[in-house]
């Protein structure tokens, strides 16, 4: 069996600079059945659909980027709370995987999320996940479906 676990998406609307951290459910499901495996996928997508409509509806976007996704754990507390926050700063790092795979989390500073990125054990996942290039720092709005009732 499966566990449910959380989903991190960054979506950039295409006629503007805001950044948005989506977290998403993706419900457990029976590992030895592709069809459960696969509505779950579908469950999944969903929630992450409906958000990017109610937040272009709420804010009048057409359309969004797909930044990046983690299906794993980012660096802060404040991304495992029950709803959202106004704005979070946040770090992203690619991964050697390509796109659409990024490790992120919040920090005070590049130097501290770097630190703990590399330096905490916590974040082996994270380092597994081989991270490259520069911390690019953008200030997000972390929505989560709970936010919506989705």
């Amino acid at each position: 069996m499966a566990s449910e676990q959380f989903i991190f998406s960054i979506y950039k609307p295409t006629d503007n600079e805001r950044y948005f951290v989506l977290r998403t459910v993706l419900p457990d499901f029976n590992n030895a059945s592709q069809s459960d495996e696969d509505n779950s996928w579908e469950i999944e997508s969903k929630q992450r659909s409906e958000l990017l409509e109610y937040i272009g509806k709420r804010e009048n976007y057409g359309s969004f980027e797909r930044i990046g996704e983690l299906q794993g754990f980012p660096i802060g507390d404040i991304f495992y709370s029950e709803f959202g926050q106004a704005q979070v700063p946040v770090y992203y790092m690619e991964t050697d995987a390509g796109k659409p795979w990024i490790v992120f989390g919040t920090a005070d500073s590049e130097e501290k999320f770097l630190s703990e990125l590399m330096d905490n054990e916590d974040n082996d996942d994270l380092q597994a996940l081989n991270p490259i290039g520069n911390p690019i720092k953008i200030n997000a709005y972390f929505v989560t479906s709970n936010d919506f009732n989705v």
